[in-house]
């Protein structure tokens, strides 16, 4: 999408799907931000998709026609990251063999993605911060420096502020980085975005490998709800190519998914009590759910409502409720 094209607000961007509140909150932010050449650093669990929304905001930016460079620090060997980032010139190191350009100066003009920044080590922060601030890089191996243009994104699923409490991550380059904030919410706490890609996934993989999927059954659609989807939309993905890799047919159902059955977060109300417990002892997810029920009585059936007192998302009551329904 060239720079300055717009689409409706709290529709999908990029390669995003789903349509939740705190999703139409992430594109309304990320179409402001995009505008921007701040440092924008994106946290969220893993398979939250931060690499997408990095693409997003490259996309929608002025240098959208620049390359747009993507760099996981955590896959990259510390002894061959600052060549990897900044280029070398040819006999500097062994095997050495040729000039190479950096990750950074190939994104000159254009977006360089800093995935797991939060894994590079203290010397390479600094090094890091030195670009930042200069605008420059120099080749491993070389004594002049070449100017760089790019916009930086950054992302981690660590908690980048207790990073820094820990003495793992510099400070000075985190307020270097962290100038616009992007948290991307889990996909647990999206609703009903769950079967939107859920469905998308199924209609692609379908055609990948040549199946003939149509749709999700009921009962599979209250599945992938009930589950806490810990590894988020990555997971999701796994779940459901498997599911189109091991069976056919033009309904899914919810034993092809071969998901746990357990409610999210909580055990089956028959499990057996503790042996020595208190009979007033129940399960977690149990105790949430009557304090839920009951903010949600008191507060007249006005569920967004009940959400704000009780500091959740609304699309989160919605969703747990949808679970303990479908488990009852």
């Amino acid at each position: 999408m060239p720079y300055g094209c717009q689409t409706a607000t709290g529709k999908p961007l990029g390669k995003f799907i789903g349509t939740s509140t705190s999703m139409q909150a992430i594109y309304q932010a990320l179409r402001l931000v995009a505008r921007s050449e701040a440092p924008v650093f994106v946290t969220g669990e893993s398979g939250t998709g931060k690499e997408l929304c990095a693409e997003v905001l490259h996309l929608y930016s002025a240098r959208w026609q620049g390359p747009f460079i993507a760099v996981n620090c955590a896959a990259i060997p510390a002894d061959l990251l600052e060549s990897q980032l900044f280029g070398h010139l040819k006999g500097a190191f062994t095997g050495a063999v040729r000039n190479q350009v950096g990750y950074a100066a190939a994104a000159d003009g254009g977006t360089l993605f800093l995935d797991e920044v939060a894994e590079l080590s203290l010397e390479m922060q600094g090094k890091l911060l030195r670009f930042l601030q200069t605008g420059h890089v120099v080749p491993v191996g070389a004594t002049t420096s070449r100017a760089v243009n790019c916009r930086i994104v950054c992302a981690t699923n660590a908690d980048p502020a207790e990073r820094v409490r820990q003495r793992r991550f510099r400070e000075d380059l985190y307020y270097r980085l962290h100038v616009v904030p992007v948290m991307l919410p889990p996909l647990r706490e999206r609703g009903g975005d769950i079967i939107e890609v859920a469905s998308a996934l199924l209609e692609r993989y379908t055609a990948a490998e040549k199946r003939a999927f149509q749709r999700l059954s009921q009962g599979a659609e209250q599945a992938l709800l009930r589950y806490s989807w810990p590894g988020n939309v990555r997971e999701l993905e796994n779940v459901i190519r498997r599911a189109v890799v091991m069976h056919d047919g033009v309904v899914l159902t919810e034993s092809m998914l071969n998901l746990p059955v357990t409610p999210l977060g909580g055990m089956s109300e028959d499990k057996p009590a503790i042996r020595g417990a208190s009979s007033v002892l129940r399960p977690l997810w149990m105790v949430e759910r009557d304090a839920i029920e009951q903010a949600i009585v008191e507060c007249g059936g006005n569920v967004p409502r009940a959400a704000a007192i009780l500091e959740v998302a609304a699309s989160t009551l919605y969703r747990k409720r949808l679970a303990w329904k479908g488990a009852s």
